[in-house]
């Protein structure tokens, strides 16, 4: 009776066997068409030029430095559920030292002690201890501003990239310069 059971099982897995390689059920991934290399709604602005203003107190003192960075894509949706990152490149466009804003102490390397950006329907307002405005040497233009967008969908938990290292930032989002 043993023998006949086994004979039994080993005959049905073989059947079986042979059931799904001829009918095609058989589980396999199937592909699809590659997708495109990109940045699936993220825009991120070019290089820019900023120009900041002196904010003095009522005695003349100065007290700090503003500017404005018009920013159309940043709307109220992307302010609630999106993210909006502000860089400042305060190298030049062949010799890059980027910095995600808000940055602060970095007195010795740019000059700046902090710099934050504050983001508007519209626009990023920046403030600053010190002149941050773009200027020109004979290297080349420093102290330009690029924003970068993502727009906000399903919380998915962490993200994979630390938004905060333009480098890093530039290769994840797949941006040019």
């Amino acid at each position: 009776m043993k023998h006949v059971f086994s004979v039994f099982s080993v005959a049905c897995v073989v059947a079986f066997t042979l059931f799904l390689s001829t009918t095609g059920s058989s589980c396999k991934k199937e592909k699809g068409d590659k997708g495109d290399t990109g940045t699936a709604n993220v825009r991120f602005s070019a290089w820019q030029d900023v120009t900041f203003a002196v904010v003095k107190n009522n005695n003349g003192d100065t007290v700090a430095w503003t500017a404005t960075m018009t920013a159309p894509a940043i709307t109220k949706t992307i302010l609630d559920s999106g993210v909006v990152k502000v860089y400042v490149n305060v190298g030049t466009a062949t010799n890059e030292a980027v910095f995600a804003l808000p940055f602060t102490d970095y007195y010795a390397l740019t000059g700046v002690q902090n710099l934050n950006a504050y983001f508007q329907v519209g626009k990023i307002q920046m403030y600053s201890t010190e002149d941050a405005s773009t200027y020109q040497s004979s290297s080349g233009k420093s102290f330009q501003y690029r924003y970068v967008i993502i727009p906000g969908g399903v919380s998915t938990g962490r993200s994979a990239v630390n938004y905060n290292d333009w480098k890093a930032v530039k290769q994840y989002l797949n941006i040019t310069d």
